[in-house]
């Protein structure tokens, strides 16, 4: 072994060219970063452009005169109103599923119910049943219900849809968590909701956190659902609304832009506040 290592004295190791660390390796991802958020910065700089700048120099310029005002009109136009609409819904349905999903992943995982692998089977196909499937039923058992062009109709179908990407994830955490943690916890004395409220939920916080930053993205931009079920402007949620920029005959390019900005502005801002919980949740739900 010494002889062969000691036949090759002047092999120098190469750093591969993309290695992390290496000048190639900033370069791809600064090269990436550009590519991921110019629909981004297109979408801002519309939205500070007049109507004639947007015509006049089309989807690519910089602004000639920053029109802050698009913002205060697409607000005055509608955006408000279905930003409340979007606003109650999420404050709502989010912290709803989070807690129903963490009881029943609680349940499956930690209560040794009989017929757990089963129960939790039916749950993740609602991942694999597209949809689609589902709106003609649904629609039907809503008309019944007088549920159609409601928010509390769209409530229950968020929340419904919701259930198993919730489940799933946080099963996946709350597996994790020793059960001799559980076991000590009873020695103390403490019933299942005391060890679910006061062991398992504060153990499991960037699970928690993870979920709400995914249930609240998904809700906030749900499209299909409400496009379906809503039919009045004044319930219109925020998705939905925004459509209404863009007519058959024109579309008010920097009104809509305004009106994306407003929509994914609080997005942004939970994700930067939350990102270390939900790294860190998300790599523990799929281990």
């Amino acid at each position: 072994m010494t002889a062969s290592v000691a036949s090759f004295p002047d092999v120098a190791v190469r750093t591969p060219r993309f290695a992390v660390g290496s000048y190639g390796f900033y370069i791809a991802i600064s090269v990436a970063a550009l590519i991921w958020s110019s629909p981004l910065f297109i979408l801002f700089f519309t939205a500070l452009k007049s109507a004639n700048d947007f015509a006049q120099n089309g989807t690519f310029s910089l602004p000639q005169t920053l029109e802050l005002s698009n913002f205060a009109k697409a607000w005055d136009i509608g955006i408000k109103t279905y930003f409340m609409n979007s606003l109650v819904l999420t404050l709502i349905k989010v912290p709803t599923g989070v807690f129903i999903c963490s009881l029943a992943a609680f349940a499956l995982t930690k209560m040794r119910l009989r017929g757990a692998q089963v129960i939790f089977t039916v749950f993740v196909l609602g991942l694999v049943v597209p949809m689609q499937m589902t709106l003609v039923p649904l629609t039907t058992l809503y008309q019944h219900l007088g549920l159609i062009d409601s928010l509390p109709g769209l409530f229950f179908l968020y929340l419904g849809f919701g259930l198993p990407l919730g489940i799933l994830i946080l099963r996946g955490y709350f597996r994790s968590i020793p059960d001799e943690m559980i076991e000590a916890a009873f020695i103390d004395g403490c019933s299942w909701w005391d060890v679910y409220w006061r062991i398992v939920m504060p153990v499991s916080k960037p699970a928690i956190v993870s979920l709400l930053i995914l249930d609240g993205i998904s809700t906030w931009n749900e499209f299909i659902l409400a496009q379906i079920f809503i039919r009045t402007q004044a319930n219109r949620t925020l998705p939905l609304g925004v459509v209404q920029f863009s007519t058959e005959f024109s579309t008010a390019y920097e009104l809509l832009a305004a009106g994306q900005i407003i929509t994914i502005a609080p997005l942004i801002l939970l994700y930067l506040f939350f990102q270390r919980y939900f790294v860190h949740g998300m790599a523990g739900a799929i281990k």
